[in-house]
């Protein structure tokens, strides 16, 4: 059950630490710490920014803008500081009760991100409290976690179940379900209790459980919602479907401008039309919402649509160059629309591993277009960080390789990263497989003739031979080992 039914704003400016009970909760005093901890994590001071998030998230635990901010300034810490937090830092969480067990939990979490057990252990410490959104936030990480680990356990999935469950995030909670089902498939009860979660996720998504409206009878009696809903839903929209969607979602919208699931509804109506100027009026709408909310997902969702638009121009500009190769005015125009597509792309992706630093996957897009770009460095950095999600490993490890190969000087690293990334992998002739061994193979060249190294030619050229006898043809790989043949008879004269 929830503890944020009531919240009192009229304790004592000078207490900065609450009670620890949903009655002393206060976003008023929580915003002040916050603010604090914003102008602490701009001076680079990360601790001390941790701890005013902290505290000011036991003020309000339920502020999403709190644990995003927390989750940042901690991320910055654990990558620039090995050694752990200070006396004070601890000090902070060593209060008693849920919210004592949630800030000590949390800050175990900001700086043991991808510990399975650290992750699971915040998500049931918010449940306790209540906290549907950070659940949900906290939960969907730690459930890639544990569904990634080597060393699964039932009790891993059966704590998210119960976070999720406790949360209203049935789908969630049925997924952990299955999965401890799978290691305990004599387990009838949480069998049950699985499939219990699997119909009130459908009973929800469907509002069959809406008893004050009428619920199913309502929805079936409902023909005319039912036609909407099946409008909303098709594939395969008519033109006049999808006009008669944009006005009637515009109408609801105009009678309840302040409702942000109209707004929305709207927005998507307008975005599946795209007639005219109904992207850009979307876009207007969304970054509406989210001035109105401060949710960064609507202006998310507003920088993808200005990416897709500036994604359609690039496109008529390349077909235009193709079609012309001599028209140096065409050329140049694609040459200038790419720059400012890469570079807008970028920002948006700065952007969303700023306000979503636990997604590992944005961080790997982020170093992967920064790779494109020629931006080694900064593409690295963020490869460092997201080699710590299994599922994009090789393939983060892969790219980190090239940028240490492309930087120069660096050949050393590329070997060993490009090593890692074959570590234990299933099918080396995959095109995962191929491209990493490809790289290997040009680090050992760069190696070989930077240091004068002949086992590093050797090491080249049986990887060379490896490729070649498996696809002979596969890009250079003839001519890159006449070259290292060459340079092993000019090492070994």
């Amino acid at each position: 059950m929830a503890l944020f039914g009531k919240k009192n704003n009229n304790n004592d400016d000078n207490n900065d630490q609450p009670d620890f009970g949903p009655e002393s909760f206060s976003p008023k005093k929580a915003k002040a710490f916050f603010a604090h901890a914003v102008t602490s994590h701009q001076s680079e001071n990360y601790e001390y920014a941790m701890q005013m998030w902290l505290k000011g998230l036991q003020w309000d635990p339920s502020s999403m803008d709190g644990l995003h901010g927390f989750l940042k300034s901690a991320e910055v810490f654990s990558v620039s500081n090995k050694k752990g937090v200070s006396k004070e830092t601890k000090s902070v969480v060593s209060a008693k009760g849920p919210i004592g067990k949630y800030s000590g939990a949390l800050l175990d979490f900001g700086l043991k991100r991808m510990d399975t057990g650290t992750a699971i252990k915040v998500t049931s410490a918010a449940a306790a409290l209540g906290l549907n959104e950070p659940v949900k936030l906290l939960g969907e990480h730690a459930l890639k976690l544990a569904l990634n680990d080597p060393k699964q356990k039932k009790d891993m999935f059966v704590k998210l179940l119960e976070a999720f469950a406790a949360a209203g995030s049935y789908k969630l909670a049925a997924v952990a379900g299955e999965n401890a089902c799978r290691m305990d498939p004599s387990d009838a009860d949480l069998q049950h209790q699985v499939r219990n979660m699997l119909a009130q996720s459908t009973m929800t998504s469907g509002g069959y459980d809406d008893k004050e409206s009428g619920g199913f009878r309502k929805n079936i009696r409902d023909a005319d919602k039912q036609l909407q809903l099946e409008q909303e839903d098709s594939v395969a929209k008519t033109d006049s479907t999808k006009d008669s969607m944009v006005i009637r979602t515009q109408q609801e919208h105009e009678q309840r401008p302040d409702d942000i699931p109209t707004l929305e509804k709207y927005a998507k109506a307008l975005i599946t039309r795209g007639k005219g100027t109904d992207e850009l009026k979307a876009m207007t709408l969304l970054n509406q919402a989210y001035k109105q909310t401060n949710s960064f997902r609507f202006r998310k969702q507003a920088g993808e649509i200005n990416l897709m638009r500036m994604r359609r121009a690039l496109d008529k500009l390349r077909t235009a160059a193709q079609a012309n190769p001599t028209d140096t005015e065409a050329q140049e125009k694609l040459a200038k629309a790419t720059e400012q597509f890469n570079k807008q792309h970028t920002d948006e992706l700065k952007l969303q591993v700023e306000h979503y630093p636990t997604d590992l996957s944005l961080k790997y897009k982020l170093g992967k277009i920064q790779f494109e770009r020629g931006d080694y460095d900064g593409a690295i950095e963020q490869f460092q960080q997201a080699q710590s999600d299994p599922k994009i490993r090789r393939d983060v490890l892969n790219l980190m390789g090239k940028s240490f190969l492309a930087l120069g000087g660096w050949e050393d690293a590329a070997i060993t990263t490009f090593g890692q990334a074959l570590d234990g992998i299933t099918d080396e002739n995959s095109e995962l497989g191929m491209d990493i061994r490809y790289g290997l193979m040009e680090a050992l060249m760069a190696k070989a003739q930077k240091d004068n190294d002949a086992s590093a030619a050797q090491e080249a050229d049986k990887i060379a031979a490896g490729i070649a006898i498996q696809q002979f043809s596969y890009r250079d790989v003839r001519e890159k080992r006449e070259q290292i043949k060459a340079m092993l008879t000019e090492l070994k004269a």
